[in-house]
């Protein structure tokens, strides 16, 4: 009777265990790589701005693939605008993708759609001014 109470017991603590861990692992971030790159655009100003394809290594995607904090990465590219080319008042979007070549089509996609838009000026913006910075926010 001893070894079927204790028996029950340790499935009883393994099963509490792995839900809890199920359960945290939905919430928590997987650490992996993460491509990303930024625009910004102004809606009285035919200036649109444009980084390059950066990667991420160890870069949080939490609830379900969404890049955690990407708004820190879109004002890292709108506080670059405003201080150090006096450009304010733009609105910047950032894309990302686990895979370098999805991300990389619509990039060329954006590109190519502003380089052909003779009412466009597109600026590439030059990575050893601009980079994003790793997001490392409390957790």
């Amino acid at each position: 009777m001893k070894t079927i109470t204790r028996w029950m017991v340790c499935v009883c603590i393994f099963s509490i265990c792995a839900t809890s861990l199920y359960a945290k692992r939905d919430k928590t971030e997987e650490e992996q790589t993460v491509y990303i790159f930024g625009m910004a655009v102004a809606f009285g100003d035919t200036i649109v701005h444009l980084t390059d394809v950066q990667e991420f290594r160890g870069v949080g995607l939490v609830n379900k693939g969404f890049l955690e904090a990407r708004s820190s990465y879109s004002y890292q590219l709108k506080t670059y605008l405003e201080n150090f080319k006096n450009l304010p008042h733009r609105t910047c979007t950032v894309y990302f993708s686990e895979k370098k070549s999805k991300l990389m089509k619509k990039y060329e996609k954006l590109k190519s759609k502003y380089q052909v838009d003779k009412s466009v000026n597109l600026q590439l913006l030059d990575p050893t001014f601009f980079s994003f910075k790793k997001y490392e926010g409390a957790k």
